[in-house]
């Protein structure tokens, strides 16, 4: 083949007229043997190149991640229909280009060809490496941040803890009462700065022992804790989940009182946290996951919108409804479960 937008003689005219369909997008087709026997200009513009330049080419010699001595076993892996995605870099002439490829394998007159489009997305990997990049530098900032407001607010506070044992003042609760809001003030930006990071590997984990290291981490000696249903092994990052779940009770003590009681029940396609306390009324239930709305004074208005990023991140939804008792109950669904 001489023109990539003319027809070969090794395909038929249906195998053609697929082709043409896919105007607008890079398309390359290559036989048994490897190597291209159609392409055409979308796909070749991508190395500023011909379709006549690449016919002919063997597909390792643009993906290099085709192995020439083990493409019989790749070609022989795919059954007639067979269709496979993948993201990778293909090369030509000095130009890589990373790209989005899907592979179809079809038969022709007995004839079996793989049939390839190729989009470009070095666009996209380039917003991908920027976000990033961008992400690791709030962490790092937020890390040192962190690290140089606790260490006078560690002073602080131990002087404050010296003289409260010798001095029975107000002020001093005042004190103490504000380095430890700070304190709270900082964990929580620190947090929220770290929700900007995807989630990460999410593996089998059991939604109640991850509930009850939360709750172990969270202060909650006046608190109950009640678990309802049966325990299930749901899909996630555990290390997100357990941030998730402790988030929600801190805004349940902080909101219901130090002796809320919070149930977690376990549901068919996900799990709920509910709690006996006053409730949100419900033209602000969709105000609560904005970053810094709260309607305690001592608040920070962090925790729901760091739980709601870690909802998104794992691809869940979650909705703000009643208690039984008439508190507040957060549902979040979508969550797979591990049979």
């Amino acid at each position: 083949m001489s023109d990539g937008n003319s027809k070969s003689d090794d395909l038929s005219s249906e195998f053609f007229q697929q082709m043409v369909e896919a105007v607008g997008v890079g398309v390359g087709i290559y036989g048994q043997d490897g190597r291209y026997i159609y392409v055409n200009d979308s796909y070749a513009e991508l190395f500023s190149a011909t379709p006549a330049d690449l016919v002919g080419v063997a597909i390792w010699e643009v993906a290099p991640e085709v192995d020439p001595d083990t493409f019989d076993a790749y070609w022989n892996s795919f059954a007639d229909g067979d269709t496979r995605q993948a993201e990778t870099v293909h090369e030509y002439s000095g130009n890589r280009v990373p790209v989005a490829t899907v592979t179809t394998q079809r038969t022709i007159d007995g004839v079996p060809y793989h049939f390839g489009t190729i989009k470009d997305i070095t666009e996209r990997k380039a917003q991908e490496r920027e976000i990033q990049q961008q992400n690791e530098r709030l962490e790092n900032f937020a890390g040192l941040v962190s690290h140089d407001l606790r260490n006078p607010l560690n002073v602080a506070q131990g002087y404050v803890d010296m003289l409260q044992a010798d001095i029975d003042r107000d002020e001093l609760t005042l004190v103490d009462n504000a380095l430890e809001r700070m304190d709270s003030l900082v964990s929580e930006l620190l947090q929220l700065a770290r929700t900007n990071t995807p989630v990460g590997e999410t593996d089998p984990v059991s939604l109640f022992d991850t509930v009850t290291k939360a709750w172990d981490s969270v202060a909650t000696i006046d608190a109950d804790l009640r678990l309802a249903g049966s325990d299930t092994q749901i899909l996630a990052d555990e290390s997100r989940l357990r941030e998730l779940f402790e988030n929600l009770f801190r805004n349940a003590i902080e909101h219901a009182g130090a002796d809320v009681e919070v149930t977690v029940e376990a549901q068919s396609d996900g799990f709920s946290v509910a709690d006996d306390g006053p409730g949100i009324p419900p033209e602000e239930r969709d105000r609560v996951f904005e970053t810094g709305f709260t309607t305690n004074p001592d608040g920070t208005g962090f925790g729901l919108n760091i739980v709601q990023q870690i909802v998104t991140g794992h691809d869940w939804e979650i909705q703000v409804t009643e208690s039984i008792s008439g508190g507040a109950r957060f549902v979040i669904t979508g969550v797979k479960m591990v049979d």
